[in-house]
């Protein structure tokens, strides 16, 4: 009843979604949720004891519900719902506010196709916003399969994720949002790595200490050239004389003798 007295359900229903949240919060703790949902079952005539039982037990329950919901509406919604059931009163609520609920249905919608992941941003809280958008919906009586909401979160990453993606969908993989929010999560740290693949471009490094110097082929003839006439071959640097850097930008080209 603490819970529940915080904030009444006004006679417009403008706070209906959020007063029916709280409360169905407040049944699945005791057990009790069910009769939100299901009426009250009739019984036959000849009826077993257990069915004599399960209808005691409903009924009960039903009319807890009722008195804890009463206290929590506004007196003009208690004096049309005095004598009802759990399920009655649950029934005619939503027949009165469903509009509003269609309303935040196409809200949460919206902004659920609208979500991208921004370059630089963190996917895990990403993931997580798209996932309390499809809770939300599933608290309306909204179901996304879960293919669909896997694709939609696939979709709104960045081409930064598109091997990921490929790899997940050639994979065939079978997960949920929570196992794709963990691997989503191992992959962006992988990517965070200094010089990793994925996020700058390759370099090609050389290892001089065991790179083998080729001459090129001499041109063969059959005599001396006259003195004087040949140009003298560009003095390069012995192989010793290069040491490795492990800046490729300090590097120095072996034909070239430049940076």
């Amino acid at each position: 009843m603490s819970v529940l007295n915080r904030e009444k359900l006004k006679e417009d229903g403008s706070n209906y979604l959020d007063w029916i949240r709280t409360l169905r919060i407040t049944l699945r703790y005791e057990n009790k949720e069910y009769v939100l949902d299901e009426d009250v079952p009739i019984l036959g005539e000849n009826p077993t004891p257990e069915e004599v039982t399960a209808y005691n037990k409903h009924y009960d329950e039903s009319t807890k519900v009722a008195c804890l919901m009463l206290p929590t509406m506004s007196s003009g919604l208690q004096m049309n719902f005095e004598t009802w059931g759990a399920f009655n009163i649950n029934q005619q609520l939503e027949e009165m506010f469903q509009e509003q609920a269609r309303q935040e249905q196409f809200e949460i919608v919206k902004s659920l196709m609208a979500c991208k992941l921004q370059e630089g941003a963190v996917v895990c809280t990403h993931v997580q916003k798209m996932k309390s958008y499809i809770d939300r919906l599933g608290n309306l009586g909204v179901e996304l399969p879960k293919e669909l909401a896997i694709d939609m979160v696939l979709n709104s990453l960045t081409s930064t994720y598109s091997q990921f993606i490929m790899n997940f969908n050639m994979n065939g993989l079978d997960k949920t949002l929570m196992e794709l929010h963990g691997m989503l999560k191992t992959a962006e740290a992988s990517m965070m790595k200094p010089n990793n693949s994925n996020l700058t471009a390759p370099v090609l490094a050389i290892d001089f200490s065991s790179a083998k110097r080729k001459r090129a082929p001499q041109p063969k003839g059959k005599g001396k050239g006259k003195v004087g006439q040949s140009e003298p071959a560009p003095k390069k640097r012995a192989q010793d004389e290069i040491a490795p850097s492990v800046d490729p930008s300090e590097a120095i080209c072996f034909y070239c003798q430049v940076k």
